[in-house]
């Protein structure tokens, strides 16, 4: 019953949305008009025009960690849905799309996996790209949900918000990319520090042939400040290998080793600090 409550609370919270998608899809034919048919429109592209950041422990991902200096795991499953897409004669591409991921946290007790916290992000962006640099706009929306195994132990708190956020990506080769970002919570309950900002960069080995796959080593960096509280610095560093099957492709398996310190990136825990060594599995669409 406690389950069925925040599946139902979680939708419930996600309401918002449901107004801001023809006006998002509106303010992008006009920003963009039709003017200008000759041109490409794609909908529903395989893949998103502004690439994922590997190195963001918060970016819509399918992923299954276990900490290795702690007996705990974390599971994500989520996914970007790129709605159309625009290439004008200038050589620019612009796109717009929507997003969400469900992010776990559990602990373990024998072969039981009990729940600590669970978070949900859902949100719609616009994406622009011109040769090596690309942008992204979001929309997010966040809530936290203590885990039931915690019921009782401690008082869950009220953690949702809406944010908008910029990302500004720079990638002179295959294998090396910068990015930087800011943002702000328009709204944010408990009431706090609105900003926030981020650095990363993505650094990536020749690709070789591995039995009909392409395998290359990679390594990530992404540092993200946060004014919440007293303010925090959160760094999380990747150190892995990817396989594709097609390298034409952006579908991929990374097995990575993990290293986080900082705050918690769950909301009901955001105040504690987090230092773990972790092995994770990801699921790149």
């Amino acid at each position: 019953m406690f389950k069925n409550y925040k599946i139902i609370e979680f939708f419930s919270s996600l309401s918002f949305l449901v107004p801001l998608v023809p006006l998002w899809l509106i303010g992008f034919v006009f920003f963009f008009p039709f003017r200008v048919l000759a041109e490409e429109w794609v909908f529903l592209p395989p893949a998103p025009l502004f690439r994922p950041l590997i190195g963001d422990p918060r970016e819509p991902q399918t992923s299954v960690i276990s900490h290795t200096s702690q007996v705990r795991f974390e599971g994500a499953l989520g996914a970007t849905v790129e709605l159309a897409r625009f290439s004008p004669p200038d050589g620019t591409q612009w796109s717009v799309g929507m997003f969400g991921t469900g992010f776990i946290l559990l602990d373990q007790e024998g072969v039981a996996f009990p729940m600590r916290n669970n978070d949900w992000l859902a949100g719609m962006y616009l994406t622009g790209s011109s040769g090596s640099f690309s942008h992204r706009l979001e929309f997010l929306h966040q809530s936290s949900h203590l885990g039931d195994s915690l019921e009782g132990l401690q008082e869950p708190i009220i953690y949702n918000g809406e944010n908008f956020n910029y990302t500004f990506s720079y990638q002179p080769s295959e294998s090396l990319r910068f990015y930087a970002g800011l943002g702000v919570w328009e709204n944010i309950y408990p009431y706090d520090n609105a900003f926030f900002a981020s650095l990363g960069a993505e650094v990536f080995s020749t690709a070789s042939e591995f039995i009909g796959t392409t395998v290359r080593g990679y390594g990530t960096f992404h540092l993200k400040w946060k004014a919440q509280g007293a303010g925090t610095l959160n760094k999380t560093a990747q150190l892995g290998i990817q396989w594709k099957f097609n390298p034409e492709e952006s579908r991929a398996l990374r097995l990575a080793v993990i290293f986080y310190d900082g705050n918690y990136e769950y909301g009901q825990f955001y105040q504690g600090h987090d230092n773990h060594w972790a092995v994770g599995v990801y699921f790149d669409p």
